[in-house]
């Protein structure tokens, strides 16, 4: 098996290049945005190897070939695991690092709040009441009080939540993270997943996959129709996630008939969800597209692929749709961190860099240690 990836304006376009390539069968391992729109990871089957007579490779050739695949696939298995804890030991010595020699720690506080991710309206506002030279307890208290403009949301419980945004967004993961946490701590709250993709190739397998795991049940509808005869049927004190297919921001017609859809199928809880590793532009276009649905909050994903988590404050600054939670990590059972300023202001504080200590003076060090050798 091998990899190929493809990239479009959007994943109409990607999926015309992939059909045409590879057939409607191709195997779509992942998609994600990238700067020129969206990129899709594609599994190709490879022929079966042939000898120089053009026979092919003999039973136990294959069988030697394939644990060969097997040995590699564990190795790569490995490798990522060991790839992961690096990133994590890394991550968390260099922010200590930045919090002990960043040469912002004495400068102005202008710059280091800009260093830190605080800009804008935030920043204003922090300057405001902030010393030159504050610590991170004062910096804490001062970012949860200029966040008091920031509306925290709550999902609901119980009703149908239909989860929307652009392809690639983190719908899916979201709901994978969102029904683990459910398992955890509501298990007597029925919940029931449903999914109106019929786009991404895998999506069903999934889920399905998913359900069987946790012994949740999976619904599936191919149209508003059948959606509204499910959800009627389901219990009232039942908690319902509806996982849509993907719209691109230009995608009028994708956007008008999830819309519509929705509205027909008695879905009126929608959450935006929106991921943090798109350019602020393109954040902002997708905001705008997806208002005509009426969106009742937004979930930021993949905050953790920020430089700072102050970005994630300055932006929530700026926005009118309530904050319904963040996506911080990739990790399915630790990943979701419900809305909560104080918590994200905590979250920046610690990153702070701190005053540097005063220098002590060459020659005090000197007299000092003439004198220890004059006293031993």
């Amino acid at each position: 098996m091998k990899i190929k990836k493809y990239r479009a304006a959007d994943s109409q376009q990607a999926m015309r290049l992939i059909r045409a390539e590879q057939g409607p069968d191709a195997s779509i391992l992942t998609c994600y945005q990238v700067p020129e729109g969206i990129e899709f990871v594609v599994a190709i089957n490879t022929p079966d190897l042939q000898d120089a007579s053009g026979r092919q490779l003999s039973v136990r050739a294959r069988e030697s070939q394939k644990n060969d695949e097997t040995a590699a696939d564990r190795d790569l298995m490995t490798l990522r695991h060991e790839l992961g804890s690096m990133r994590v030991l890394l991550e968390r010595n260099l922010g200590r690092l930045v919090a002990q020699e960043s040469p912002l720690a004495t400068g102005d506080l202008a710059a280091r709040l800009t260093s830190a991710g605080l800009g804008g309206v935030l920043q204003q506002r922090l300057r405001t009441v902030l010393p030159e030279q504050p610590d991170r307890e004062t910096l804490a208290e001062a970012i949860k009080t200029s966040l008091g403009a920031v509306t925290c949301g709550e999902w609901p419980a119980h009703g149908a939540t239909a989860l929307i945004g652009s392809p690639g967004a983190g719908k899916t993961q979201l709901m994978i993270t969102l029904a683990l946490q459910h398992r955890r701590r509501s298990p007597q709250t029925p919940l029931f997943l449903v999914s109106l993709d019929r786009l991404r190739f895998g999506a069903r397998e999934q889920l399905m996959a998913l359900g069987k795991v946790l012994r949740l049940p999976v619904l599936f509808a191919e149209d508003a129709a059948a959606l509204r005869d499910e959800l009627a049927q389901l219990p009232a004190d039942a908690r319902v996630l509806v996982d849509t297919a993907g719209a691109d921001h230009h995608d009028e017609a994708a956007l008008a008939a999830l819309g519509k859809s929705l509205d027909a199928a008695g879905v009126a809880h929608r959450v935006l969800v929106m991921a943090m590793d798109m350019s602020e532009e393109l954040r902002q276009l997708t905001l705008s597209a997806f208002a005509a649905l009426r969106p009742s909050g937004v979930v930021t994903t993949r905050v953790d692929t920020l430089a700072q988590p102050g970005l994630l404050a300055s932006w929530l600054c700026r926005q009118d749709l309530p904050w319904l939670g963040s996506s911080i990590s990739r990790d399915h059972a630790a990943a979701w961190q419900a809305a909560d300023t104080g918590a994200l202001a905590a979250r920046i504080a610690v990153r702070w860099p701190l005053a540097a200590a005063v220098p002590v003076p060459e020659h005090v060090e000197r007299w000092s240690w003439s004198a220890q050798r004059r006293t031993a």
